[in-house]
C-alpha cells in the first residue's frame, strides 16, 4: 500500500471515529474540515452552506494555519448570490473546479482576498450533494507544495464533501422532527390547557347563576351555595395557574430553608379536612417524631403533598375512606420518606404507566393532568424520586423519597 493511500484510509477512519461518538453538528463540520485541509495539503479549507430561502452561500466553518483566526472569522461573514465566484460556479453547476491561477480566471471573485487579507493561489472546491440536492460546498485553498491541487486531491475532497453533506443532512431532519415534537407537545398542551379552563368556567357560571338567582329571589341559601361553587372553581383555576407555571418554568430556582416536614404535612391534613369530611373520609398522620428541620424548599414540598393528598381523597369511594399522611427516615438515616396512602378505588395498570404526564387524568372533568406531573419535578429538582404503588378496589399509595439535608450540615460544609 502506498503512502499517499494510506493516508487517504487514515483520515476517512478518524472522520468515521469522530462520526460515531460526536452528535453536535459543528463540531463534526469542523473535524472534517481540518482533516480535508490536512488530506489536501491546504493552507485552509472551508465549507460554504446553500441557503434555498435567498438562494445564497454563506460560509459555515473555516479552518486554516495557526495564527490566522481572523482571516476565518471574516471569511465566515461573506455571503453570495449563486453562481458569484468559483464557489458560486461550482454550487450552481455542481461539478468540481479545480483552478490553479485564481486571478486569470473569470469566475474568481477578488474581493473575498480584499476582504479577508488572504491571497489566493490555487483552489479547489467540490459541492456536497445529497440524494441530487445542493447542500453546499468545500474549498481548499493554496497547495502548499505551489504546484497546484491534483486530481487525486480532488477524489479526497469529493469523498470527505459527501461526509459533510450526510453530516449537515442528518442534523437537519433531527432538527426537523425535533421541531415537529415541539409542535406536538405544545398542540397537545394547549388543547389540555383549554379543556380543564373551560370546565372550570363551566363551574364558575353554573355557581353565578346559582348565586344571581339566589340575589333576585332573597334567598340566602342559593346565595350561599352559588359563591361557594364560584369560590371553589376560583381556587381551582389559581391551582391550575401555579401548576402550569412551576411545570414550564426551566429557571425556576428551589428556596431551600430549614422546614419542619411534620408541620408541613399536618398542615395539609388541616387545610384538607373539611374537603375530607364532605366525602365522609378521615384523614390520619402517622409521623415519626422528632425528625427537625431539614432544608428543602418547603412551599414546593407543601404543594406536592397537597397535591397527593387531595387525590387520595377524591380516590376515596367507599362509605369509611381514609386517607395517611405517613413520615419517616429510612434505614441510614440519610433519606426522608413521606407516603400518602388511600383506601379508595385504585388505578389500573394501564393507567398506573401513565400516571405523571402531562395532562394524564384519571378524573375526567374534575382534573387538570398537571398535579402529578408537577409532582413529580418539583421532587427531581429536589434530588429525590416518587413513585407510587396500588390495586384496583384496594387503594393506592405515593411514595416520595428525599435526600436528609439539614441546616447543621451546610454549615459544616462551609
Amino acid at each position: 500500500m502506498n503512502e499517499e493511500l494510506r493516508s487517504e484510509i487514515e483520515h476517512l477512519y478518524r472522520i468515521e471515529k469522530f462520526m460515531e461518538s460526536m452528535t453536535d453538528m459543528e463540531e463534526l463540520l469542523e473535524v472534517i474540515i481540518s482533516e480535508a485541509r490536512a488530506a489536501t495539503n491546504a493552507e485552509s479549507c472551508s465549507l460554504a452552506l446553500y441557503d434555498e430561502e435567498n438562494d445564497e452561500l454563506y460560509f459555515y466553518t473555516a479552518v486554516g494555519e495557526r495564527g490566522k483566526g481572523e482571516v476565518e472569522r471574516k471569511l465566515k461573514c461573506i455571503r453570495m448570490k449563486m453562481g458569484t465566484g468559483i464557489v458560486g460556479w461550482v454550487a450552481v453547476n455542481m461539478k468540481p473546479a479545480n483552478v490553479r491561477d485564481p486571478y486569470n480566471d473569470p469566475r474568481f471573485y477578488s474581493q473575498v482576498d480584499k476582504h479577508t487579507g488572504f491571497v489566493t493561489r490555487s483552489i479547489l472546491a467540490v459541492p456536497m450533494i445529497r440524494r441530487g440536492k445542493l447542500i453546499g460546498v468545500v474549498e481548499a485553498v493554496n497547495k502548499r507544495n505551489r504546484k497546484g491541487f491534483s486530481e487525486r486531491d480532488e477524489k479526497v475532497l469529493t469523498v470527505l464533501a459527501a461526509q459533510a453533506a450526510l453530516v449537515i443532512q442528518n442534523a437537519r431532519l433531527y432538527e426537523e422532527n425535533l421541531r415537529r415534537a415541539r409542535l406536538s407537545a405544545l398542540g397537545q398542551g394547549i388543547a389540555g390547557s383549554a379543556h380543564c379552563i373551560k370546565n372550570i368556567l363551566n363551574g364558575i357560571d353554573g355557581g353565578a347563576y346559582i348565586l344571581e338567582l339566589g340575589i333576585r329571589r332573597e334567598d340566602m341559601e342559593s346565595i350561599s351555595r352559588g359563591w361557594n361553587i364560584m369560590r371553589r372553581n376560583i381556587q381551582f383555576m389559581r391551582d391550575f395557574v401555579m401548576d402550569m407555571l412551576a411545570y414550564v418554568r426551566e429557571d425556576r430556582k428551589l428556596a431551600f430553608e430549614p422546614a419542619d416536614i411534620n408541620e408541613i404535612c399536618t398542615s395539609v391534613a388541616d387545610l384538607m379536612r373539611e374537603k375530607a369530611r364532605d366525602k365522609n373520609v378521615d384523614i390520619l398522620l402517622n409521623l415519626q417524631p422528632d425528625l427537625g428541620e431539614m432544608l428543602m424548599d418547603p412551599r414546593g414540598i407543601y404543594r406536592c403533598i397537597l397535591n397527593l393528598v387531595s387525590n387520595a381523597i377524591d380516590a376515596c369511594d367507599k362509605p369509611e375512606g381514609l386517607v395517611k399522611i405517613s413520615t419517616h427516615l429510612l434505614d441510614a438515616g440519610d433519606r426522608l420518606e413521606i407516603s400518602v396512602s388511600d383506601n379508595g378505588c385504585g388505578i389500573s395498570e394501564e393507567n398506573l404507566r401513565r400516571i405523571f404526564r402531562v395532562f394524564f387524568s384519571t378524573k375526567g372533568s374534575k382534573g387538570t393532568g398537571l398535579g402529578l406531573a408537577v409532582t413529580q419535578k418539583i421532587i427531581s429538582e429536589h434530588g429525590g424520586d416518587i413513585r407510587v404503588e396500588s390495586e384496583l378496589g384496594l387503594g393506592t399509595r405515593f411514595i416520595i423519597t428525599l435526600p436528609v439535608e439539614r441546616k447543621m450540615d451546610v454549615r459544616e460544609g462551609g
